[in-house]
């Protein structure tokens, strides 16, 4: 006759041998959670990143535009905008000044004025050129872009 264990002590054995599998899971789970969580965070550091390039290349089109509206409303002196390459001067000695007002005696040189001072305000180390030759006019826009590979903005129209 073959002796049985009682249910309850076999039951009892195999819990015991059982005993650390269930901590060992929750160990795996919550190291594969950790990496998803780590892998989501370095997903929106990037896309924060994005968002900022993004926003400085529009703000970068949209002055080269406002640049533009002003030659285009000052058609008589079309060759008083060009400007040769070089670091945009915010009025306050290179730096931006919020509350500039430009006085300089002349529309085209008020406009350049001003235009730099935005520049030296949006664009960080903002640098750029107005080609004027004949009616067709370009605006190139270049700034500290934190990634080599990205171009200037070029912006060609005719007037």
């Amino acid at each position: 006759m073959i002796l049985q264990k009682p249910e309850a002590v076999r039951m009892a054995s195999i819990f015991h041998k059982q005993g650390g599998l269930g901590l060992i899971e929750i160990l795996v789970t919550v190291l594969v959670l950790g990496i998803g969580i780590l892998g989501v965070a370095s997903t929106q550091v990037v896309s924060l990143k994005m968002n900022a390039q993004s926003q400085s290349r529009s703000q970068a089109v949209l002055l080269a535009d406002d640049m533009l509206d002003r030659i285009r409303a000052n058609p008589s002196n079309v060759g008083s905008y060009a400007l040769t390459n070089g670091s945009a001067q915010g009025a306050d000695n290179g730096q931006c000044d919020t509350s500039f007002s430009p006085n300089n005696g002349s529309v085209a040189a008020d406009d350049i004025a001003a235009w730099d001072n935005s520049l030296a305000c949006l664009l960080p180390a903002a640098e750029r050129t107005i080609a004027v030759n004949g009616n067709t006019i370009t605006i190139t826009i270049d700034w500290d872009q934190d990634d080599q590979s990205m171009n200037p903005v070029v912006v060609t129209t005719q007037i």
